[in-house]
């Protein structure tokens, strides 16, 4: 067994070099020691292994799920369940924060380590602000490891420069987001570590989507968290500790001991009171019972060329999707289907299948420049026969669960879930959005899961917000867009990028000449 994991291992190691020439890989950057370390089983009396194993029993169901839609109830569950580790916190994510959400999520990891839990922390590097020496307090605990995926150089003018310098394999990202806890419990879905994510930031809201994972599909989702782990893309961050000072340690230290301090006197009590996962424990609250199958792209597609085998997350939703017979309901934040998905959605229809899509609108979409790209198929979707319907942004009173903790009065909304319902008794949930980049640049996770329950719950949502005062519902009349809501119980009709100002029209005009898949 140890053999063949050197077999592996090396294996990716020769193909990193064969396509560094091509890729545009920093020389050494990867050439570094790691321990090859794998998932392990908890000890059979574990808490957590103990309450799975009797739940299951109970339920006689393979794994469980919950939906976390308030963003506070998901940074509370996951600082629970960091809490009642005992063996092993494995944690991927796309960006982490120094904020408050940062801050009180590797406080509760250096807790746990402090117990003896061994933590595992992946993170891609182009996204994360925090420096190396904040990175390196966190790794310096005993029982705790931090890589970073694919970095591009830390820190100053040197990063920039060199994701130009190698910018072919710079803009190839790790996308995916798992968590699990004693191999048992999980959360995956949309959310990075970040204030705006978890309902911290006071104006804006993201609305997002997390699950609680029990049971069965924790130790496959566990599974390609390994994979990642174990690539030479991943690089351990003590290979940068000889280019921090000792003085940038000593101001780190200071500042992640103030911060810390402070993010745990305001906000850990009702942070984690706002978590589920205790009355999921005590039977106060029920799981939506079913199997699941962890789907992920493999990292090496960020080392070649992909084409059709690499897009593994993509091409297993759109075979969900072309299984349907009744229904397919779409939530992303950002939508580029390009032809193809034009053609796979229009064919949907024409067989008698709803097709219904909730996206951002103008005005609500964080990254405007994607807007551009989605209006050249926005009206191919609607004359095909498509459903559209994009979040009003000040439509902060008529969101259920909005859940901010920072302030009572939310300024703008943005949607950042990304799920697939079909036939409301499937669902895909991850990390996947629909558009290019995600397909073509990025690897992405999520889980492919049977539980009718679930999809009922998700549709449900869908059906509260869609075509209600919360979303605009774009339709074609007469051959021109119109966008139409209710507003305090009146019918409202635009003609033209509801709420969105003179800016943002002409960003998202002048980013359409920019290629869709760098979007």
């Amino acid at each position: 067994m140890r053999g063949s994991r050197r077999t592996r291992f090396l294996a990716r190691v020769l193909l990193l070099a064969a396509v560094c020439p091509l890729a545009g890989c920093a020389a050494g950057l990867y050439d570094v020691e790691r321990d090859y370390t794998e998932r392990v089983e908890p000890p059979a009396q574990a808490g957590l292994a103990t309450w799975a194993a009797g739940w299951r029993q109970r339920t006689g169901a393979e794994s469980g799920f919950l939906p976390l839609v308030q963003g506070p109830a998901a940074l509370g569950t996951r600082l629970q369940l960091i809490d009642l580790a005992e063996s092993t916190i494995d944690a991927q994510y796309f960006i982490l924060k120094p904020d408050t959400s940062g801050y009180l999520f590797a406080s509760a990891l250096t807790a746990a380590a402090d117990r003896g839990v061994r933590v595992r922390f992946l993170i891609d590097d182009l996204s994360t602000p925090v420096d190396d020496a904040s990175l390196l307090l966190l790794d310096g605990h005993d029982n705790i490891e931090v890589r970073l995926f694919n970095p591009v150089g830390r820190g100053g003018l040197s990063y920039w420069g060199n994701f130009v310098r190698y910018y072919q394999r710079a803009n190839r990202r790790m996308h995916n987001k798992t968590f699990v806890v004693d191999g048992r419990v999980g959360i995956i879905g949309g959310r990075n570590i970040g204030n705006e994510y978890f309902g911290l930031k006071g104006k804006d809201e993201f609305l997002d989507l997390d699950l609680l994972v029990v049971g069965d599909a924790a130790g496959p989702t566990a599974g390609t968290f390994d994979t990642f782990w174990n690539h030479p893309l991943a690089v351990p961050v003590s290979a940068y500790a000889e280019r921090v000072s000792e003085k940038k340690q000593a101001i780190a230290r200071s500042r992640a001991q103030e911060a810390s301090a402070e993010a745990t006197a305001t906000y850990r009590d009702r942070v984690v009171a706002a978590g589920v996962f205790d009355d999921v424990q005590q039977g106060r609250r029920e799981l939506y019972t079913g199997t699941a199958r962890a789907i992920t792209d493999a990292p090496d597609k960020l080392l070649v060329k992909p084409s059709g085998e690499h897009f593994v997350v993509i091409n297993e939703i759109t075979t969900a999707m072309d299984r349907a017979r009744r229904e397919v309901i779409i939530v992303t934040p950002y939508l580029i289907p390009g032809d193809g998905g034009v053609d796979l959605l229009s064919a949907l229809v024409a067989r008698g299948i709803r097709v219904a899509i909730l996206t951002n609108s103008l005005a609500s979409n964080n990254h405007v420049a994607v807007h551009g790209a989605y209006e050249r198929y926005r009206r191919k979707l609607l004359e095909a026969g498509v459903e559209i319907y994009e979040v009003r942004t000040t439509a902060t009173s008529d969101y259920f669960e909005l859940g901010s903790i920072e302030s009572d009065e939310v300024d703008g909304l943005a949607l950042h879930t990304k799920a697939v319902v079909v036939d409301r008794e499937f669902v895909y949930a991850g990390s996947l959005n629909m558009d290019p980049r995600a397909v073509e640049l990025n690897t992405e996770f999520g889980l492919l899961i049977d539980s009718p329950g679930l999809a009922n719950s998700l549709a449900a949502m869908f059906d509260e917000r869609a075509g209600g005062p919360a979303t605009y519902t774009v339709e074609l009349v007469d051959g021109d867009l119109q966008w139409r809501t209710r507003v305090d119980g009146e019918e409202r009709v635009v003609s033209s990028e509801p709420d969105a100002g003179f800016w943002r029209r002409l960003m998202s005009e002048v980013s359409k000449l920019l290629p869709e898949k760098q979007l």
